[in-house]
C-alpha cells in the first residue's frame, strides 16, 4: 500500500492465466485526507478534525473514517 494524499494506492500481486507470469494490479481509493503511520495524532487533527469543529458543535453532521 502507498499513499499520495489524497490517494491511497494498494497494490495486489497476480499471476496471469498462464499461472507463472507475475503483475502488481493497483487499485486506488481517493478520500479527502490520507495519513500514513509517519503522521502523529497532533498533526492528523490539525489537518482534519479542527478545520470542522464549529460544524460539529453547531448541529453539524460528518463522518470519519478510520484504519489501523
Amino acid at each position: 500500500m502507498s499513499f499520495s494524499n489524497p490517494l491511497v494506492i494498494v497494490h495486489e500481486n497476480k499471476f496471469k492465466v498462464d499461472g507463472i507470469t507475475k503483475f502488481i494490479e493497483n487499485q486506488e481509493f481517493e478520500f479527502d485526507n490520507t495519513f500514513s503511520e509517519n503522521e502523529t495524532n497532533e498533526e492528523l487533527y490539525d489537518c482534519s478534525i479542527k478545520p470542522i469543529l464549529d460544524l460539529v458543535f453547531n448541529t453539524g453532521t460528518i463522518t470519519i473514517f478510520a484504519y489501523g
